[in-house]
């Protein structure tokens, strides 16, 4: 079992379920629970469902269950304890242990954890992005002078560092530079780290409507029906034409001296009949 690649629990939990049903067809999720030692299936229905977290007193009856070693296990608790983390300081914390939990020898080129930082934070695309302007300076405190959002020195720091250690960006005779195109999540694969980029991402684009004169910005909005068969279209369509609209006006390297965000949101408005 590749538990290493998991950065959540519930989803390796479920694919474990799956596993022993594909091996054993009569097992249920009241039959794992019972074997878990809780009193009743509902709690462990909400876990694979990724609507809670498992409480870590269940954690020695999952070590026999799903015949862990002691190092898995001690994953699967930090695991645990970083779903369950409120600030972000928490979150970098256990990221870090769960990184050091993993093998020595993994030939994953992006390891999951630095997966999850890179799209957590917009930051890291915004600054590979300026480093193809032709006024970029890589001294962090021309970054943070030239961001319109606030960032720490301690943060743009941390986010070069990281730049470089996923070998995105290289530093040659004390410059940066852009390494590869584009770093890219795999589309419609449910991710927390891509979830907060696209949150914190919404969140700029609410601040910027009012200190952005309307000059330098274009913000539209429209509500509309669509028949429930062609959703999968309309969003292959938007993809398309965001990349045809950045290929026609992006400019090429060093001939830049602004740095842009486009996002697209296109999402349900009405609940739909059974789902909550």
């Amino acid at each position: 079992m590749e538990i290493y690649q998991y950065l959540n629990s519930g989803k390796l939990l479920r694919d474990q379920f799956f596993e022993k049903k594909q091996n054993s067809p009569s097992f249920s999720i009241r039959a794992w629970a019972k074997v878990l030692g809780l009193s009743s299936h509902g709690p462990l229905q909400q876990i694979l469902a990724g609507k809670r977290v498992l409480p870590k007193k269940y954690l020695p009856a999952i070590k026999k269950s799903l015949n862990l070693n002691q190092k898995q296990l001690d994953y699967l608790g930090i695991l645990i304890d970083f779903e369950k983390s409120k600030s972000e300081e928490e979150k970098s914390i256990y990221l870090e242990k769960l990184k050091k939990l993993r093998p020595k020898n993994d030939d994953v080129h992006i390891l999951e954890v630095e997966n999850y930082k890179y799209f957590e934070n917009p930051l890291h695309s915004i600054i590979r992005t300026m480093m193809e302007r032709n006024d970029f300076n890589g001294d962090p405190k021309w970054i943070k002078d030239n961001l319109v959002f606030k960032a720490s020195l301690t943060e743009i720091n941390e986010v070069i560092n990281r730049l470089i250690e996923l070998g995105s960006v290289e530093k040659k005779r004390g410059k940066l530079i852009k390494n590869k195109k584009a770093i890219q999540n795999k589309a419609d694969i449910p991710s927390l780290g891509v979830r907060k980029f696209h949150e914190k991402m919404a969140l700029l684009a609410s601040e910027q409507v009012h200190t952005q004169d309307v000059s330098e910005r274009e913000f539209n909005s429209m509500s509309f029906n669509i028949k429930k068969e062609k959703v999968s279209e309309a969003k292959l369509r938007l993809r398309e034409f965001i990349k045809e609209f950045i290929s026609e006006f992006q400019a090429n390297p060093d001939e830049s001296d602004l740095t842009y965000q486009i996002n697209n949101q296109f999402f349900r408005l009405n609940k739909i009949k059974g789902n909550k």
